[in-house]
């Protein structure tokens, strides 16, 4: 073999190579570097000056066993393509920054088994906590258990869970979904579809009843026929609302519970050549920038997501660095308000 295509690998200074340059102890090193109360400020001084030499960084993983802290939180992000999500991220990090915690972005893509790894490497590499955003549906749930019975403490944050008693971050979804279809009602529409998921995860369910009761406080019977499950994806809300439109289905607002989604049927009305918000108004929910790309006015619900982001980091430190019960804490309901674009 050529030894010059060899790469020289340097290989990381340890606690053990400061000790054998002092001729002393790692526990000395150790103690030293934690500017421990029984070393000498000349021995500080010796082992601070051997450790810049040796270029040495502690190993932070090894320590958190130790101190049982890691000073790491982990989020879960559904899909970074959708802004709120991205925004909400923003607040994570300047929150965590702020408080002297680093954070790990892990995307589960609304995928169960992408999650579940995400969660398990989380786990494994000594988070002190987990600002979650779930997938939906139960199959994670012995999981979610484990790791809060592990120690490390977890907070739901846009999307709750209701029967595991973690505490949340989220806008009030049914009330804004309630004043998103009143304020497509007040425009004089009465045929109005609901488009997306309407049940797994609470935050789908709260939307769809928040659509129900605003129909019935403006004298409007609800229709199952106007009601149109949709994965949380453009293609599957697109080719829905296309196969709708061809059957000569009569509707005039729509109610999204997601930017994708929100796009893709916005597309199928245009491809299909009716006119937004002439013959359809489109509500939504998600902050979704690429709902612009459709050229078209429309109404969404703004839901603050570099406040939740904020919040929801906020809450789990103060849960990690507390020594009450997440009973003692409380959900937390930052306000929404819908708003046209």
């Amino acid at each position: 073999m050529d030894k010059r295509n060899k790469v020289n690998i340097k290989k990381r200074a340890t606690l053990k190579d400061i000790a054998k340059m002092l001729s002393i102890t790692s526990a000395t090193v150790s103690k030293a570097l934690r500017n421990g109360d029984d070393i000498s400020l000349e021995m500080k001084e010796k082992v601070q000056k051997a450790a810049k030499e040796l270029s040495y960084r502690p190993n932070i993983l090894a320590r958190s066993l130790i101190v049982n802290r890691s000073k790491i939180l982990g989020a879960l992000i559904p899909d970074l393509r959708i802004s709120f999500f991205s925004e909400a991220v923003r607040g994570m990090y300047e929150e965590a920054n702020h408080k002297g915690y680093e954070i790990l972005l892990m995307v589960h893509d609304e995928k169960k088994d992408k999650e579940k790894a995400k969660l398990e490497f989380l786990s494994d590499i000594h988070v002190d906590g987990i600002l979650l955003n779930t997938v939906g549906g139960k199959s994670n749930y012995e999981l979610f258990k484990k790791l809060s019975e592990e120690g490390i403490k977890l907070v739901c944050w846009d999307r709750k869970l209701d029967e595991l008693g973690f505490k949340s971050v989220t806008i009030d979804d049914k009330k804004a979904s309630y004043e998103l279809t009143s304020k497509i009602i007040s425009r004089g529409r009465k045929n109005i579809l609901f488009l997306g998921p309407n049940t797994g995860i609470p935050v789908a369910r709260d939307r769809f009843e928040g659509y129900k009761s605003a129909l019935r406080e403006h004298g409007i019977a609800f229709n199952p026929a106007f009601v149109i499950q949709t994965f949380r994806n453009y293609h599957d809300s697109y080719k829905k609302m296309c196969s709708l439109l061809e059957k000569d289905f009569k509707i005039d607002g729509l109610v999204s519970v997601g930017g994708l989604i929100t796009y893709g049927a916005g597309k199928a009305i245009l491809d299909k050549k009716l006119s937004i918000p002439e013959d359809i108004i489109i509500g939504e929910f998600g902050d979704n920038e690429i709902v612009n790309r459709l050229g078209v006015p429309f109404c969404t619900v703004y839901q603050n997501p570099y406040k939740i982001g904020k919040a929801a980091v906020d809450l789990l430190i103060r849960q990690i660095e507390s020594n009450r019960a997440e009973n003692n804490f409380c959900d937390i309901i930052i306000e929404s308000k819908v708003i046209e674009r």
